[in-house]
């Protein structure tokens, strides 16, 4: 019981005048409605998408059947005779068009030789839907080159090594054996990753602002004298806990319902399992914010700690862009921010993954919250200012 009266002066403490309670609640709601309104709802268009296949070969039809099987795209394939290579370049710098596949010439041949050759796309700027493209013509020569290696190895005579790599694309495609891609995209349409990752922001900003309190009290000596009273010392930590977990489930909950059943704006996941990685991803900012917490001397050294901490980790973590558009040690980095693996399940889940399918992310976020909750409650000792 003491643990909930707590809690529930710590919510009114954060959210109780009407400043606190717009930027914290009503300012999240707004900005998200905003994003949603200037790029669109979740749509069902397919982005146009030229192919000019100036190879010609058989094997440049495994990537031209590669791109058709993308429901996303709507591929347009152009005949290399008739078609203007810088034309079509200009086209899709001026937004006439999604993007190029350019094919180059003896694509098939270098292929089979053995020799290097890399298939060119071009595209204005880098989105979430042509980064997947580009994975998926990446993911699709290395596949054909690695299988033309193997028939290398495995045969001199160019006519049997063309047969044998025949044999075997044959038999990938009757095993299903092709690469699985982890990234996920949505539609051609970047207000999911922004709209995902600012949720993640806002909850963090919430966190922090809940846990500034705990700290000005431990300055303030008004946590030494709630130690004081006959209260367990364990029913304290976890009342302040349980106040910061409860002030951000209310924005959570605020927010998905409002996105989901005010705007119309689907991302894809269902709504219990959407709130279930939300609810897992602030249990681990609450133990981030904590252990940031227990790194300072004093309240004025908190908010700019969390500035180092906060955006740089949304940052890398994948909020404001793919984390495929990362360089590959970033990418390495990121897995140790909790907004990775909260965005992970997401993409699992959109993708059709229940909660028992996105276990592991869950439980590296509850491993989180765990190891962070026990460094950061050094933040509740009375006696240290």
């Amino acid at each position: 019981m003491s643990s909930l009266i707590i809690a529930n002066l710590h919510i009114r403490r954060t959210l109780g005048n009407r400043k606190a309670l717009i930027a914290l609640v009503l300012l999240p709601i707004l900005v998200i409605s905003g994003i949603v309104g200037l790029f669109g709802r979740s749509s069902d268009a397919r982005v146009p998408v030229v192919l000019l296949n100036a190879d010609g070969g058989w094997l440049s039809e495994s990537v031209a059947a590669a791109l058709r099987a993308g429901d996303i795209y709507e591929v347009q394939e152009r005949e290399p005779a008739s078609a203007d290579l810088e034309r079509l370049k200009d086209e899709v710098y001026d937004d006439k068009q999604g993007a190029l596949v350019y094919i180059p010439p003896d694509f098939t041949a270098k292929l089979l030789s053995g020799e290097e050759t890399a298939i060119q796309l071009i595209r204005k700027n880098e989105k979430s839907w042509n980064v997947s493209l580009g994975l998926t013509l990446s993911e699709t020569t290395n596949r054909l080159a690695g299988t033309a290696a193997l028939a290398a190895a495995a045969e001199e005579r160019p006519e049997e090594r063309e047969r044998l790599v025949r044999s075997m694309l044959e038999r990938q495609a009757i095993e299903g054996l092709r690469v699985e891609r982890e990234q996920i995209v949505h539609r051609a349409n970047n207000a999911h990753v922004l709209v995902i990752g600012l949720m993640l922001v806002f909850v963090m900003m919430l966190v922090n602002q809940s846990i500034h309190g705990v700290v000005e009290d431990r300055d303030n000596r008004t946590m030494a004298r709630i130690f004081a009273a006959p209260v367990r010392a364990s029913g304290i930590a976890l009342g302040n806990f349980l106040g910061c977990f409860l002030l951000g489930t209310i924005q959570l909950v605020l927010i998905l319902a409002v996105t989901r059943y005010v705007i119309g704006f689907d991302l894809g996941v269902p709504f219990g399992v959407l709130v279930a990685v939300m609810e897992c991803f602030l249990l681990a900012a609450v133990g981030l914010s904590t252990a940031a917490a227990a790194l300072v001397k004093n309240s004025a050294m908190l908010g700019s700690i969390n500035n180092m901490i906060v955006i740089p980790t949304c940052m890398l973590g994948g909020c404001f862009w793919p984390i495929a558009m990362m360089p590959d040690f970033m990418r390495k980095l990121a897995n140790f921010t909790p907004q990775r693996w909260a965005i992970s399940a997401l993409e699992q889940a959109s993708a059709g993954e229940s909660l028992a399918g996105i276990g592991l992310q869950l439980g590296v976020l509850g491993l989180f919250a765990a190891v962070l909750l026990a460094f950061g409650s050094y933040v509740l000792r009375p006696a240290d200012r």
